[in-house]
């Protein structure tokens, strides 16, 4: 799922005529709240390059969400993707889907099928992906989209009809010159007031804040992109240590892009080193860049830090690390167990979407707001224990339509801001807090 071609989820320009949207119900601001749904399935991870494996006893948080393409409705599980710009479906008709006894399930993603719709229809126009190195191929058509309260009544998408193991895809960053995302597709539509959308553990909100989901201030930093890079959310980072100890501070800033599509977080090589250094004794990274270690060599109150700006997350470095091959995170973390696997790994494969890559083991536990109308990214410390009623605000079209975000560009000194740890809580509490991070 990566830069390429066609997400054709609404098209720019006199193209956007054949998505019409409707809104069923609104009542209070003008937002979309999506919920996510957690992903069991054994389906592999959507890049071939980081398979992500042992899904079934893991619990981790996916950007998975339900929506419903046809009439009458087929269910469908979408993968939300703030990386790249491909949006499409798998075809009833994809041979990968054959492999399973309910072809209509595909591995339980579900499938569409043209010829049981009613108000589908298909285009002369093939569809085209570049998948990270793969091709994705098939069909454009037409047909009524229902994601939350909102109808699609034409909505023109990629149908996929042959490809390796994969997953159905909704791009919520930013299109090319012949397409846009669903993101952009809400804002023409004027369900929601600008291209933008809140994101905090299983939840996707389009168009507004959710002030009750994170506390402290609320930081705005630019995006930035390399000249041979694709446009994505992609901001500097300003360090990244353990203990509090820099990991190659040299080397920063840094890109970093925000990538639903990965459990894992990726670093340069460099800051790698460091990073595993401060660790201990850890094995030579493998294939996909990842180490292990032994995991009494972990203090049960490390921490690792990360800074952009004037903010700084400080987390348990046992949040970053699990005891299975591949993934982002477990169930539990024991430390009586033999072997840990370190999940900030060496930057082998993803070069070409930056510098850092921040998986879903780091976006999990922030609050970020994407405005791609003024190509910012706005992050705070997630408020996980959700205790508080919702205080959903909107986000107003045009320039600071983020409610009370405020720039964290500046210099600041480290207390002023970020999530710090006391020191000394036990292992438990370290292991309780991750569990509960993960439930949100």
């Amino acid at each position: 799922m990566r830069s390429g071609l066609a997400c054709l989820l609404g098209l720019a320009g006199a193209a956007l005529t054949n998505a019409t949207f409707s809104v069923e119900k609104r009542d209070g601001p003008a937002v979309l709240t999506v919920p996510m749904v957690p992903d069991t399935s054994r389906q592999l991870a959507k890049r071939s390059k980081s398979v992500d494996v042992g899904l079934k006893n893991e619990r981790y948080v996916s950007y998975v969400a339900n929506v419903t393409f046809g009439t009458p409705p087929q269910n469908i599980l979408a993968y939300f993707d703030t990386w790249g710009n491909g949006c499409w479906l798998h075809s009833v008709n994809n041979s990968d889907c054959d492999l399973y006894v309910d072809h209509s399930a595909c591995g339980g993603y579900g499938s569409y099928n043209l010829t049981a719709s009613t108000t589908g229809k298909e285009l002369d126009e093939k569809f085209a992906y570049d998948d990270s190195g793969r091709m994705i191929t098939g069909d454009f058509v037409t047909d009524v989209l229902r994601i939350g309260g909102v109808k699609v009544d034409a909505m023109k998408m990629g149908i996929v009809t042959e490809a390796p193991i994969t997953s159905n895809t909704l791009s919520l960053g930013y299109g090319n010159a012949s397409s846009i995302s669903l993101t952009q597709a809400l804002a023409d539509a004027g369900t929601i007031n600008s291209p933008a959308f809140s994101l905090w553990g299983q939840t996707a909100l389009f168009g507004g804040v959710n002030r009750a989901r994170y506390f402290g201030p609320l930081y705005t930093f630019p995006i930035v992109n390399g000249s041979d890079l694709t446009k994505a959310f992609r901001i500097n980072m300003d360090d990244i240590s353990i203990n509090e100890t820099s990991a190659a501070s040299t080397k920063f800033p840094l890109d970093a892009v925000f990538d639903t599509a990965v459990t894992m977080s990726y670093v340069p090589k460099s800051v790698a080193q460091a990073l595993n250094a401060q660790i201990g004794n850890t094995s030579v990274p493998d294939e996909y860049g990842q180490v292990n270690f032994s995991c009494s060599a972990m203090g049960e109150n490390s921490t690792i830090e990360f800074k952009f700006g004037e903010l700084e997350f400080q987390f348990y470095l046992s949040q970053f690390v699990s005891q299975q091959s591949g993934t982002g995170t477990n169930d539990w973390w024991y430390p009586d167990e033999e072997t840990c696997y370190f999940t900030i790994c060496e930057n082998v494969n993803l070069q070409d979407e930056g510098s850092i890559v921040l998986g879903s083991n780091f976006m999990s536990r922030v609050y970020a707001v994407f405005d791609l109308e003024n190509d910012e990214i706005s992050l705070a410390n997630l408020n996980w224990w959700e205790r508080n009623p919702d205080d959903i605000v909107e986000i107003t079209s045009g320039k600071n339509g983020v409610p009370g975000a405020k720039s964290g560009v500046s210099e600041a000194t480290k207390d002023s801001a970020g999530t710090h740890i006391e020191k000394g809580p036990g292992m438990i509490a370290v292991v309780v807090g991750a569990v509960l991070m993960l439930n949100v």
